[in-house]
Order: C-alpha cells, then sequence, then structure tokens
C-alpha cells in the first residue's frame, strides 16, 4: 500500500457522468439494459448505489461529486454556468495543483474553471431539452477547441450536443492530447426520461447507446487509468400532483406548510399534526413518512426553521400550488429532485482500473465519491470530511 501510495500521483483517471441514470437500469433484471461495457466495469471492479445530495438536481449533484460537500457548502444550489460559483475545492482544482493535465467535457459549472481543456455545459435558450452547440463550442478552451475535436470527428459539427458530442470530445482527448483527469458528462438519458417517463425503453436506448460510446473511449485509455462512472440522482414519475396546502385548507386545519427539496414541511406544530393524520390514512393523500429533522437539518440546513418534513409516497410529488385538487393527476413525465433518502430513489457509482478489487459496496453516500476519487489519484479536498472508500476498494 505505501508503495501505490507515491505512485498515486501518475494515476490517470476518467469520471463519466451518465446524468439521470437511477441505479435501477443496471440492477433491475427486468429492465433488460444492454450495457456490457457498464457491467464489466461493474464485474471487474467496485460498485454502489449512492444516497443523493439536497436538492437532488443536475448541477448540485455533480458540483458535490467534484468537491466532496453538500451543496449548500460548495455554493451550486441551481444551474450555474461559472466555475467562480464553487466555494470549495472541485477534484479539477486539486488535480491542477498537482501538475495535471485535466478536461472537463460538458460537465456542469466549469466555465473558467482553469483546466487544459473544457466544453461547459452552457446554453443561451434551449430548443425543449436540447442543447445548441455552437455557444458551447464558443465558450470552449482553448479557443478552436471545437474545430480541432470536428477535423478528427467531421460529425461533431452539427446543430444540437449530444452524448456522441461527448463522446467524440473525449475520444479527441485520448488520441493525443494525452490528459492525466477527464471529467465527462452525458445528459441524453434524463433529457429522455423528463420528455417520456421514468425508466423509459426510449431512456434505456439512449443508455445502450451511451454504453456503446464509453466502450470506444474505452479502447483509448493508456494503460492502468482508472475509470469511473457516476450519475447524479434517481427518477420517478410525476403520476400524481401533492398540494398540501390545499389538503389543509380542506381539512380545516390553518398555518404555514411549504415544499422544499422534494419534502412537505412546516414550522407550525399544529400543521404537524395535521399532517400527521392525512399521512396515517393511507395512499389516500399521497404522504408516505416522516422525516426526521436531524436528517434534514444536516443534509439542507435552511430548512431547520421546521418542526416537521413529510416525504410522498412513490410517484407523487409535492407542490406549493394552492389552487387545484388536494391529489390529483400529475403530468406523467420522469421527474427528480425529491428528498435523496426517498426509498428507491437512488444513483450509481463504479470503480474500475488497475488495483481495484471487485466488491460490491452497497449503498454509499454521494459525498463520499470526491474524496474517494481524490486518494485514488493522490490529491486531498479539506472540505471534503466523508470517508473515502479507497482503501476499501484498493487491492
Amino acid at each position: 500500500m505505501a508503495a501505490f501510495a507515491g505512485a498515486a500521483s501518475h494515476r490517470k483517471l476518467l469520471v463519466i457522468s451518465i446524468d439521470g441514470m437511477d441505479a435501477r437500469f443496471l440492477n433491475d433484471p427486468a429492465l433488460r439494459v444492454k450495457a456490457p461495457n457498464l457491467r464489466k466495469l461493474m464485474k471487474d471492479g467496485a460498485s454502489a448505489t449512492v444516497v443523493g445530495v439536497a436538492p437532488s438536481e443536475t448541477w448540485p449533484a455533480h458540483a458535490s461529486i467534484v468537491t466532496g460537500v453538500s451543496p449548500w457548502q460548495n455554493g451550486i444550489v441551481a444551474n450555474d454556468f461559472s466555475a467562480s460559483a464553487f466555494k470549495t475545492e472541485t477534484l479539477w482544482d486539486a488535480a491542477g495543483k498537482a501538475g495535471m493535465k485535466v478536461a472537463t467535457v460538458y460537465w456542469p459549472s466549469t466555465i473558467g474553471a482553469g483546466v487544459a481543456y473544457d466544453f461547459p455545459e452552457y446554453w443561451q435558450a434551449h430548443k425543449g431539452n436540447a442543447v445548441p452547440l455552437d455557444p458551447i463550442e464558443q465558450k470552449a478552451t482553448p479557443a478552436g477547441l471545437g474545430a480541432r475535436v470536428a477535423k478528427m470527428f467531421p460529425g461533431f459539427e452539427k446543430e444540437l450536443w449530444d452524448d456522441s458530442s461527448s463522446a467524440d470530445a473525449g475520444l479527441f482527448l485520448y488520441s493525443g492530447e494525452n490528459p492525466d483527469v477527464v471529467f465527462l458528462h452525458m445528459a441524453e438519458a434524463d433529457a429522455e426520461q423528463h420528455e417520456t417517463t421514468a425508466l423509459s425503453i426510449y431512456a434505456r436506448e439512449i443508455l445502450e447507446n451511451d454504453d456503446d460510446l464509453i466502450g470506444q473511449m474505452l479502447k483509448k485509455l493508456a494503460p492502468g487509468t482508472l475509470v469511473a462512472v457516476v450519475s447524479d440522482h434517481g427518477f420517478e414519475n410525476d403520476n400524481r400532483t401533492v398540494r398540501p396546502k390545499v389538503l389543509l385548507r380542506q381539512a380545516g386545519i390553518k398555518g404555514h406548510v411549504e415544499v422544499a427539496d422534494g419534502l412537505i414541511g412546516t414550522s407550525d406544530n399544529a400543521v404537524a399534526e395535521g399532517l400527521r393524520r392525512l399521512m396515517a390514512q393511507g395512499r389516500k393523500y399521497g404522504i408516505a413518512r416522516e422525516v426526521k429533522m436531524t436528517e434534514v437539518k444536516a443534509r439542507a440546513p435552511m430548512l431547520g426553521r421546521w418542526v416537521a418534513a413529510f416525504d410522498t409516497m412513490p410517484d407523487c410529488m409535492a407542490s406549493d400550488e394552492d389552487r387545484g385538487p388536494g391529489i390529483g393527476a400529475g403530468t406523467h413525465n420522469g421527474v427528480h429532485g425529491f428528498w435523496p433518502t426517498r426509498p428507491g430513489y437512488r444513483s450509481v457509482f463504479i470503480l474500475a482500473g488497475e488495483g481495484v478489487r471487485p466488491v460490491k459496496l452497497g449503498e454509499i453516500d454521494m459525498l463520499q465519491i470526491a474524496p474517494t476519487l481524490a486518494e485514488a489519484i493522490g490529491v486531498k479536498l479539506p472540505a471534503a470530511k466523508s470517508q473515502s472508500l479507497w482503501k476499501s476498494v484498493f487491492r
């Protein structure tokens, strides 16, 4: 172990994020997702299901994956394009300080990150869930990076950025630029589930295509490169909308109630008792469980003003709306943003490569990912206090 510690600074690392890859995509045989490359990484390396962060949204979760601290600490609590929004050190900061050549490909919050290569996740306007490629190329660094990728992969030049764009950029980097650490984000599975449903057959097809793209990149990696595959949150369907303000009014209960981070919360003890009575009536009102306030305060301190917090039933989403039915039909589209400890709402962590033993880690916390990767490549993240898993996975 001591001998490896001295060589850790020379270990290369590729981190691939598949946005919206609920753990069930890989763990539920009934979904029949054909992903031979991902499954081989799982078989040969370490894997886990992951309890995420609050809010369980794409940008805050990706920030926590690279900092090892919660969104309220790292500063990324919503979509923020600029790396200057970070309040704590990132893995790319630490790797850069250690003299490593770092690249970020469509990873959230990287504009101005000071890495060697950056294709930022950036848009001026969406086309539905699609993101135009031109503004990303204009923000990419160094200047002209997009043209260099297109020279090698002519199909790179197109109207919209997609997962093949991320893969082309990754293949370009590994075909001559010799990066030490790469953070690469694939977002189509998330977008597809928003447009269709959670775990939809269309999203599964996208994951199968992503697996093929990942396989192409794996063939280009230098010997000894570590590969981490992560995702940012689980997915459910918005089949029913729960409106606690309406439910309480219908029950004749007065007092303040609000919805935040997927939870129904209140600072009023009388309202809390009213919500408990509604919860006791089973699925009728869509309220599944009470979440301990110690957990809420630890994961989202700004909600510490509450005296009680409640989570909804599966495929039920809470809304702050004060009009409409107390519980009624939702959009039936895929959604996230639920409370991270919600049963069955899990993301993915896989780590494979030289020195990593095959092991099932069970369930881990998202905040353990960054310190694990930091230790693997021999850098430190002082703000990340969660336990690294490296000693548990290293042979």
